[in-house]
This record gives structure tokens, sequence and C-alpha cells, in this order.
């Protein structure tokens, strides 16, 4: 994903853990969240996107939530997540049976400019790159 990001010429920081990433977005200013839907290591998903909508000074950056090759139980769950992702304020919720570059740069498109020096807060997912 890392990758795929920065090959459209955006700054990308990648984030291990719910705890860093709040260290990261006191810090510094990023354009984007990318956030791995299964995020683990001190919260979940959707703690991190209520913490975010819940601060004043980040609430206004768009939340993407990422669901890269999801379990079967992942799957049947999946509309519910959606719809839950929404109604906390996530901006977009985008679910692949495996990773795809070119789909996630179109996804993202209407949030970034091209080659911008959009800085990025990405989770990984537990499974990898």
């Amino acid at each position: 994903m890392e990758s795929c990001l920065d090959a459209c010429g955006h700054r990308v920081t990648i984030i291990t853990s719910f705890s860093q990433a709040k260290k990261v977005l006191d810090e510094e200013r990023c354009d984007l969240i990318i956030s791995d839907v299964h995020l683990e290591n001190g919260g979940n998903v959707f703690d991190f996107l209520r913490w975010v909508k819940d601060d004043f000074s980040i609430c206004d950056i768009p939340f993407i939530f990422l669901s890269v090759e999801p379990s079967e139980l992942a799957k049947y769950l999946s509309d519910g997540l959606r719809i839950s992702a929404r109604l906390l304020g996530a901006a977009k919720y985008i679910s692949m049976d495996r990773f795809d570059a070119n789909r996630l740069a179109d996804e993202i498109s209407e949030f970034l400019e091209p080659r911008s020096e959009a800085g990025f807060a990405v989770l990984p997912s537990h499974k990898g790159d």
C-alpha cells in the first residue's frame, strides 16, 4: 500500500498502533487517514474514528476504512461495518478481496490532489502489506 501511494506522489506515514496514531496526529497535520478495519494494539478502528471525529483540530480529515483479504465472517459483517463507519463519520469504506493498487488510487483520488505533498496516517493490515 505504501509503495502505491508513494508512486502517486503522496507522502505516507505508517502507523502501527492506536496510541502511536494519536501521538502522530497530535503533532502533525495530515490530509487523509486510511485505517485497517482490523486495527488492534490499544483500541479498535471505531475507537480511533470516534477519537478523530471528537477532536476539533483534526475532525475534518477524511477517514477511510480499508479491509483487505477479509475473512468469511468479516465479509458477512461487511454491510454492518460499512453502515456503522458512515454513521460515525467515515468518508468511505473500501473492501478488497486482494489488494489492488489501482483501485485504491481511484478510491482515494477524490480526497487528494495528485502529486501533492499530502500526508497520510496509515494503519497497515495486521496481515502485512
